[in-house]
C-alpha cells in the first residue's frame, strides 16, 4: 500500500513526501529530477508553485547551469547539501533568490540534495537559461511539468 493509499484509508486526505515516486516526475535526466505542485485552484496558471528539484551526485546535469527566473523564488533545501553561489546550504536553510537575478551550478554532498523551489507563479518558475543547450535540455526533459 502506497503512503498516499495509507493516508487516505487513515482519513487523511493527500499525504506525500519529498521522495514519493508517484509524484509526477520529470522524465530522468543526466542526474536530476524535477516535479511540480500547483499550490492553487486547478489549472490557475496565476497561482504560486512548488518545484521539488531532485539532485543527485556527480556531473552537473544542465539543469544545474546559470540561470534566471522572472520572479522571485526561495530554495529551500530538505535532504542533503547543496553549494550555490558561494554559500552552503543544509536541510531546513533557504536562499531568496530576487526576479532576474543570475544564478546555479550547484555542487550537491555525496548523498545528492533534494530541495523545494517557491515561485509566485507558474509563468515566473519556468527558468531562462545562459547557454541555449542547457534551455533546450530543459525543454526536453522538465519542461513539460509546467504545462500540466
Amino acid at each position: 500500500m502506497s503512503e498516499i493509499e495509507k493516508a487516505k484509508k487513515e482519513g487523511r486526505g493527500w499525504y506525500s513526501n519529498v521522495s514519493d515516486p508517484d509524484l509526477p516526475w520529470s522524465k530522468r535526466g543526466l542526474n536530476a529530477r524535477t516535479c511540480t505542485i500547483s499550490l492553487g485552484p486547478d489549472g490557475d496558471r496565476d497561482a504560486p508553485v512548488a518545484a521539488l528539484v531532485w539532485l543527485n551526485e556527480g556531473p552537473g546535469d544542465p539543469l544545474r547551469g546559470r540561470h534566471s527566473h522572472s520572479c522571485d523564488a526561495i530554495n529551500l533545501v530538505v535532504q542533503g547539501a547543496m553549494y550555490m553561489d558561494g554559500i552552503w546550504l543544509r536541510p531546513g536553510q533557504a536562499k531568496i533568490v530576487p526576479s532576474g537575478t543570475n544564478y546555479g551550478d550547484a555542487v550537491v554532498t555525496g548523498g545528492g540534495c533534494i530541495f523545494i523551489e517557491l515561485f509566485g507563479d507558474h509563468h515566473g518558475a519556468k527558468p531562462d537559461y545562459d547557454e541555449p543547450d542547457e534551455m533546450a535540455y530543459w525543454d526536453e526533459v522538465h519542461g513539460g511539468l509546467l504545462k500540466q
